[in-house]
């Protein structure tokens, strides 16, 4: 039967929910815009889309049995979980390092097919469709490996019953390389939008704003190499309590990947809201000089009339002159 442990007497617990919890409901808020974006233009959904919707999932999903883990002692030492507790508590680890995974896969699959929309070069595209490949494979037979690093696969989320698992040293080694080859994917996508808007006619401005918010992916960049050091967590022993930093990070970065791949795709609604907002303070202006109050009004003209005439500016070439 299955203990449930008090939060009160799991600290690492509390910091687990307090990260995991806030950043999958921001990350849901952006994915919420970037969906209310689409249907504003009205535009169809693309694979981009379904891709990072599912990313969304599988990230709910890892913070959901992550959560679970955190009720049957996960951040304890593993001498302080509940022995009946070991049955569930290794398969609900699986699962939540699987959806973690994939989460990663689909947001950063999500913004190359992005980026392919986009791109004519044919050298470019072959080089996204590089990207994609290393990005997937890797991944998914890193996600692959949570079941089957062991003869019998149940041991790996059973350890007590008899067979042997793959050495420690070469599950740290893959997880090192799926990191880097993750983190090159990351910089590379963040830094194709520069190549690419080069040749849009945009103004400058506008140019560089676009590029800067589709190299958002930077940042999931810098959160995979910075969980690349907590992995060494997994040849110290007592992984329940040691590999807070490693579950933290793990879910950061696809988290940040949602974010990151959202952000172009808001650029339309803030440019919306600010033409709406500028059409209320036009029409505001307007009301406030068609209704002069007493005592305001000088040479026929309204105070408030001068203050439109130079917020519009001179209607014609003439009164530029003068």
């Amino acid at each position: 039967m299955v203990t449930y442990v008090p939060l009160s007497q799991n600290p690492r617990g509390v910091t687990i929910y307090a990260v995991l919890w806030p950043l999958t409901f921001v990350s849901g808020v952006f994915l919420a815009l970037r969906l209310y974006t689409k249907v504003l233009r009205r535009r169809r959904m693309w694979w981009d889309d379904y891709f990072i919707i599912a990313a969304w999932v599988m990230l709910l999903l890892s913070c959901s049995t992550t959560s679970t883990n955190v009720r049957f002692g996960f951040g304890l030492h593993e001498n302080q979980i509940p022995v009946d507790n070991w049955e569930f508590f290794g398969i609900i680890s699986n699962i939540s390092g699987f959806a973690s995974v994939i989460s990663v896969a689909c947001s950063k699959t999500s913004f190359a097919i992005t980026l392919l929309r986009l791109v004519t070069d044919r050298w470019m595209r072959w080089f996204i469709y590089g990207l994609l490949a290393l990005l997937n494979i890797t991944h998914y037979l890193s996600a692959i490996f949570f079941w089957v690093s062991c003869d019998p696969p149940e041991k790996t989320y059973h350890p007590q019953i008899d067979g042997h698992c793959w050495p420690v040293r070469v599950t740290i080694n893959f997880s090192i390389f799926v990191g880097v080859c993750s983190a090159f994917c990351d910089f590379a996508l963040a830094l194709l939008p520069w190549r690419i808007l080069l040749r849009y006619n945009m103004y400058n401005r506008e140019k560089i704003g676009v590029a800067v918010a589709m190299s958002m992916g930077v940042f999931a960049g810098i959160t995979c190499i910075v969980k690349l050091t907590t992995v060494q967590v997994l040849d110290e022993g007592d992984f329940s309590y040691n590999a807070l930093p490693l579950v933290l990070w793990g879910f950061i970065e696809p988290a940040c990947t949602i974010i990151a791949a959202s952000i172009p795709m808001m650029r339309h609604l803030f440019k919306n809201f600010r033409r709406t907002s500028e059409i209320d303070d036009d029409d505001s202006l307007r009301e406030h000089s068609s209704s002069p109050a007493p005592g305001e009004q000088r040479h026929g003209q309204h105070v408030y009339a001068r203050e439109e005439q130079r917020y519009r500016g001179p209607r014609d070439p003439e009164q530029q002159k003068g």
